[in-house]
């Protein structure tokens, strides 16, 4: 049976834990949505960059193309069309390659109709062309730029569009009137598609894919990193307020505990539980032995004359008396024994385990070292013995009581004498020093 002490510990300890546990969880749970919503808001904004960056490439590629490549490229396409002369054909051509390095990376020119067969608009890219035509109408001065998130799994992307809107009227000559149009493109082309094109209007758009996995997972990685150490950094914090806890409150408040009940349950002289703690005890052990079915004795004995020690003698000789008297019954008992001073120069011993007779002989034992082995000042002392055993019907106090009546049959029958209790209730007669009866 856990020490009521280690209990309130044990207690108090779980009580603290479950409030660092929850205080834990909920930090956790936070901790981790918020990290969790900046890391993906940080992969967001590295891929939206990263789009940035290729949109951006892909202006400069045509730039380069209209005003160092055209220039000299368009004198030979009166004989043969050169693709290589169409800012968009260049762009598209060159992204080309950096995507087939790093796939997922794409860039498109797409349009509603389109010259090359290759860059006509599927039906999403058709509705996107759409939403910036209406946009950049709704706003002709202001830059229009759609993004959003497409496709789903490892094939999610993050794309960027921007409409590409007819500004410059020589562009007319190619995508304009198909009888006007360049001979050599037509004899590539066709005059299916990529004509009729007017200025202001909005025939396609540039759009930038660039997938989202890599700063997802990457995210990912680093958000797992995080707790897992979030989780390591907790656990020992745990540990060491849980020693902290232990030595600088657990530990000194037990100590205290058990100094302040030894003060209440311990006789200040002899250093025997007291009475209260002895009832404890001894209901405890009657529990027991109920349980398991086996025997438990009590033995009451009182020191003969002891008011007269103390008259003769003087208190300080009578307490130097019922200390040694305790030391040696303390010398005789087992571990497992209970011995209190029950009040006055009253004693009583709890046997655990042990059936009358070895009660009994116990009793003689204590009897014979009492009275053989003279005192301090005082000389010989004898004491009366009332022994009982528990016959697991009785309670406790009808236990003490018979032991008691024991003990005074001892005084009657001359002390110094040890008496078996039986279950007659024996009329208490106390035989004075002289000899009479009281």
């Amino acid at each position: 049976m856990p020490h009521p002490h280690t209990a309130r510990s044990a207690l108090l300890r779980l009580k603290f834990n479950l409030v660092l546990i929850a205080i834990f969880v909920i930090s956790l749970v936070g901790a981790g949505v918020y990290y969790y919503r900046f890391l993906e808001q940080s992969a967001f904004d590295e891929v939206h960059y990263d789009s940035q960056v290729m949109m951006e490439t892909a202006l400069a590629i045509r730039a380069y193309t209209t005003d160092h490549i055209k220039p000299h490229l368009d004198p030979l396409n009166a004989d043969q069309f050169l693709p290589q002369t169409v800012p968009a054909f260049a762009a598209v051509e060159t992204l080309r390659r950096l995507s087939n390095r790093y796939p997922g990376y794409e860039y498109r020119e797409a349009a509603l109709d389109a010259t090359n067969p290759r860059d006509r608009a599927n039906a999403w890219e058709a509705d996107l062309i759409e939403q910036l035509a209406a946009a950049h109408k709704k706003s002709p001065r202001d830059a229009v730029e759609l993004s959003g998130v497409h496709g789903s799994g490892i094939a999610r992307t993050l794309y960027v569009a921007r409409p590409i809107t007819l500004t410059d009227p020589s562009c007319l000559s190619c995508h304009g009137n198909p009888a006007l149009a360049p001979e050599s493109m037509v004899k590539v082309y066709g005059k299916e598609g990529g004509y009729g094109w007017k200025l202001g209007q909005t025939i396609g758009m540039q759009i930038v894919q660039v997938p989202m996995l890599y700063p997802l997972e990457k995210a990912r990685t680093t958000f797992n990193s995080f707790m897992v150490s979030l989780v390591v950094i907790f656990g020992l914090m745990f540990l060491g307020l849980n020693l902290a806890l232990s030595t600088m409150v657990i530990e000194p408040m037990a100590r205290l505990n058990r100094r302040l009940e030894e003060l209440a349950t311990t006789d200040f002289l002899t250093d025997l539980v007291n009475r209260r703690r002895f009832f404890e005890r001894l209901a405890s052990e009657m529990a027991e032995a109920r349980v398991h079915n086996t025997s438990l004795s009590v033995v009451m004995f009182d020191l003969d004359f002891f008011k007269r020690i103390n008259d003769t003698f003087g208190h300080d000789s009578g307490d130097h008396v019922l200390k040694h008297t305790a030391v040696r019954v303390r010398e005789l008992l087992r571990s497992s024994d209970c011995a209190a001073r029950f009040g006055g120069e009253e004693f009583m011993i709890l046997l655990r385990e042990t059936p009358i007779d070895a009660a009994m002989a116990v009793a003689e034992a204590l009897r014979a070292k009492i009275a053989d082995v003279p005192f301090e000042v005082v000389g010989t002392v004898s004491a009366s013995f009332g022994v009982a055993t528990w016959n697991h019907h009785e309670n406790a106090h009808a236990l003490i009581n018979r032991a008691d009546r024991a003990l005074y049959q001892a005084k009657n029958r001359g002390r110094n004498t040890v008496v078996r209790a039986t279950d007659t209730p024996v009329r208490r007669v106390l035989v004075s020093e002289d000899g009479g009866g009281i």
